[in-house]
Parts: C-alpha cells; sequence; structure tokens
C-alpha cells in the first residue's frame, strides 16, 4: 500500500541504455557491465513501484529490456530523445506537466541499487515539506533526487556538480538515507551500495561472476 505522504508524487526516472551505461565501472570478471547496469537501472524502478503508484511513474529510456518490465507494470515510458540527461529529464517533466498539472514531481537517478522503499519514501516525505528540495547523493556534489510541489517548475541540471547548481532554486536537504543518496557510478560507489544492501537483480548479477 502506497503511503498518504507518498501517493501524490509523481516520479520521473530516467534509465540510460544499458548497452552505454556505467562506463566508469568495472564490474567483477565474467560480468557484463551492460547486465549490471540494467541490473541496477531494475532494482530501482522495482523499488519506486512499490512507493508510487505505477500510473505516477515515468520513465524515459531507449533499454528495451526496461522498456518491457515497466509497460507490463502500468509506468509511462517514453523515448530518450537522445540528448543526454537534462533532455531525458524535460522530456519525462513535459509528459507530467501535460496528464497533471501543477501537480508535485520528482526526478529520481535510476542508479540506486541498494535503494528501499523506506528510504524513498522517507525522502519523499522530507521533500514535501518545502517548495523545491535536492538531494545530494553521498558525497555531496551530485543529484539524487530532485522535487518541486508543481512540477512543471523542475529544472535539471545534472552533471557534475550538479547538487550546487540545483541550490541556487531548490533547499538542500542531508537527510540521513544512505540507500537513497548511494548512487552508483564508479567502483568505489558500487562498493559501498555492495555493503549497504543491493537488490535482487544486482545481487544476482554479482553473484553470478
Amino acid at each position: 500500500m502506497n503511503s498518504p505522504g507518498t501517493s501524490t508524487w509523481h516520479v520521473i526516472v530516467p534509465v540510460k541504455h544499458s548497452a552505454y551505461g556505467k562506463s566508469r565501472l568495472h564490474p567483477p570478471a565474467g560480468v557484463r557491465r551492460s547486465d549490471l547496469a540494467l541490473a541496477i537501472a531494475l532494482d530501482t524502478l522495482q523499488v519506486v513501484l512499490e512507493v508510487v503508484p505505477a500510473d505516477q511513474v515515468v520513465v524515459v529510456t531507449e533499454d528495451p529490456e526496461v522498456r518491457l518490465q515497466m509497460q507490463d507494470r502500468g509506468a509511462h515510458v517514453l523515448s530518450d530523445p537522445g540528448r543526454g540527461l537534462n533532455p531525458a529529464i524535460t522530456a519525462g517533466i513535459d509528459r507530467v506537466r501535460s496528464a497533471a498539472p501543477a501537480t508535485p514531481a520528482a526526478v529520481l537517478l535510476g542508479d540506486l541499487p541498494a535503494l528501499s522503499a523506506g528510504e524513498l519514501r522517507d525522502g519523499l516525505a522530507a521533500c514535501a515539506a518545502t517548495e523545491s528540495a535536492v538531494v545530494p547523493d553521498r558525497d555531496g556534489t551530485g543529484t539524487v533526487l530532485l522535487t518541486h510541489h508543481d512540477g512543471s517548475r523542475l529544472i535539471p541540471r545534472f552533471g557534475t556538480g550538479s547538487a550546487a547548481r540545483h541550490a541556487r532554486t531548490a533547499t538542500v536537504l542531508q537527510p540521513e538515507l544512505p540507500r537513497l543518496r548511494t548512487d552508483v557510478d564508479d567502483d568505489a560507489a558500487l562498493q559501498a551500495a555492495v555493503a549497504l544492501g543491493v537488490g535482487p537483480w544486482t545481487r544476482r548479477v554479482l553473484d553470478s561472476e
């Protein structure tokens, strides 16, 4: 059951095609980078669908497996316009704007394999207390979650150092939610996520080495 504090959110999740994702990761021997990238995304999306109704989830991707699974679950799936992360997110924002004008929306990155439903709920609840919020990653420089009470006013400025850019128009929150704030882009982040406990897709891929 979705908690009242999170059921009003529309959540946009951009997911890069697994064939091109996670170029900075060096998977264990016997593990394909594309398989690991796909598993990380599916674990993230699984948790989102535990917290937010599927018809309020917008996934922007060109990955065929992600597309198939999310459509089967009832999420909205948009084609990635192919111009980078921020244009992909903007496509999701436009979808929310047309379907549900002036409703709360959040952008969540799709690389959080240790994410739990409890921490996502807590993170969204914390964000709900302010008009617009940004939750930085564990290093404090990137962004894992960006929200606004009016989703049409979200302005994505993702990329290196994005937390500081988002902080110009959003309140910075730094909750003690390590599973939410551990995004995986490199080997050290993957080790941190594994230490916290990753989801079943990622665990299965890592155990296949």
